[in-house]
């Protein structure tokens, strides 16, 4: 029973797609319905060589939903450049257009559109419930590119053709030169300025180590971060301030070396008046302050500051020293 069902499917879906030919045939055919099961046309009767052409498929909603495009169609000399699916409503009833765009490449005159069958949707189980469905035949003509051309020969090849370019350069060299003229006169006439004069301006001396480390360690004093309770903040400063000096004296970069780094790095080098063992105890108790939370006493404050002192009036330049020695009334610690 099913088989049968089957066919008796197909076989309307023939007669539908071919009413036209059943009356020509002399049979007693119906009067085709206002939507036919499957109608084909091309959108255009003639085209140019290789030019891009539509041919639409028209099907009824409910038969398109059991058929649809064959994954590859067999097209001879024809190029399939695309494909799509759409629907849309002609007298009221929705109808479903496939759709392909076409092209040939190779041939010329009348030519027959390829012939093939509208593949069925498979079911679950992978088999077809349904007949592939044959697509009607169409034809279309493809003309020549030269058709219509009153003297379809090649050109002649011309010379090549002059292409005019604005070249500014002048004008750049010519405002470049006038900026120096200007530039030339507004120095001439500049007050103070004499013709071929070269002003000199006299920069202060630099200043020494022992001189930025001794301004900071007063500044440290001055800010009395100890007594605001900011312990850790006044260690870093200090420690900061003692290894910049050191790097400043003997001539390296010292803030990014660790405690030890730093220790390695003045053993290499003549450090007169250097007390390692001072320095080695400041450099211990900063980073207890900054990485261990030691909360330091008053007496460790105090060595922290005065070491830090005692260390750059140790090691300050020679010739410097008497200079730059604090008086008997100066205060250092805090």
């Amino acid at each position: 029973m099913k088989g049968l069902a089957q066919t008796l499917l197909f076989a309307l879906l023939l007669m539908q797609a071919y009413p036209v030919a059943a009356k020509d045939a002399g049979l007693d055919a119906e009067e085709p319905s206002a939507t036919v099961a499957l109608s084909s046309q091309v959108e255009w009767e003639e085209v140019k060589l290789g030019q891009p052409f539509w041919w639409t498929l028209r099907l009824p909603v409910e038969v398109a939903e059991h058929y649809r495009l064959p994954e590859k169609v067999p097209l001879g000399d024809f190029v399939e450049l695309e494909r799509r699916r759409r629907r849309e409503s002609v007298d009221g009833k929705e109808i479903v257009l496939l759709e392909l765009r076409l092209a040939n490449y190779a041939k010329l005159g009348e030519l027959d559109l390829p012939v093939f069958s509208l593949a069925p949707v498979m079911l679950d189980g992978g088999k077809a419930d349904l007949e592939p469905l044959p697509v009607p035949p169409g034809r279309i003509r493809i003309t020549s590119l030269l058709a219509g051309v009153d003297k379809p020969e090649p050109r002649d090849i011309q010379g090549p053709v002059p292409v005019f370019e604005n070249d500014f350069r002048l004008l750049v060299l010519g405002g470049l030169l006038l900026a120096f003229v200007l530039v030339s006169l507004l120095v001439r006439r500049a007050p103070g300025l004499q013709s071929g004069a070269l002003q000199v301006v006299e920069l202060p001396p630099p200043r020494k180590a022992h001189e930025i480390a001794l301004g900071r360690l007063r500044a440290i004093v001055q800010a009395d971060l100890l007594r605001r309770g900011e312990v850790q903040a006044y260690f870093v400063r200090v420690n900061e301030t003692l290894r910049e000096y050191l790097g400043n004296r003997y001539g390296f970069f010292a803030l990014d070396l660790t405690s030890r780094g730093l220790g390695e790095e003045l053993r290499d080098r003549i450090t007169p008046g250097l007390d390692i063992k001072l320095l080695g105890h400041l450099l211990h108790d900063a980073d207890m302050v900054k990485f261990a939370r030691w909360r330091p006493d008053d007496a460790a404050c105090s060595t922290a500051i005065d070491g830090a002192h005692a260390i750059v009036m140790a090691t300050q330049l020679a010739k410097d020293q008497d200079e730059d020695v604090p008086n008997e009334g100066d205060e250092v610690g805090p």
